[in-house]
């Protein structure tokens, strides 16, 4: 019996003139709870670099799905989420961290 193994995701960011970059930001299906996103799901962006307050919500961004890619690049066990950055709202800041 063979063992399926789980994807790799891959992120890559759109930028604001469409040009798609390599983030080189490989995560598991457990860093998304087990599930692969979707077009349209938010992703709360993990890091906030060492000299900021993490707990400060103008430090925080959301990645936004805006494609999915299979097979990226011949990677077979890959998929790859291309994502743009978008700034948490004040109506989203209880999806933030609290200290």
């Amino acid at each position: 019996m063979s063992v399926v193994k789980d994807p790799t995701v891959r992120l890559y960011h759109r930028s604001s003139d469409g040009k798609v970059v390599d983030a080189v930001h490989d995560m598991e299906l457990s860093n998304f709870g087990g599930a692969l996103p979707n077009v349209g799901d938010w992703i709360l962006e993990p890091g906030v670099p060492s000299h900021l307050d993490r707990f400060e919500p103008k430090n925080r961004n959301f990645w936004v799905v805006v494609q999915r890619v299979f097979n990226p690049r011949d990677n077979e066990d890959y998929i790859a989420l291309i994502v743009e950055d978008r700034a948490p709202t004040s109506a989203e800041y209880d999806l933030l961290p609290s200290n």
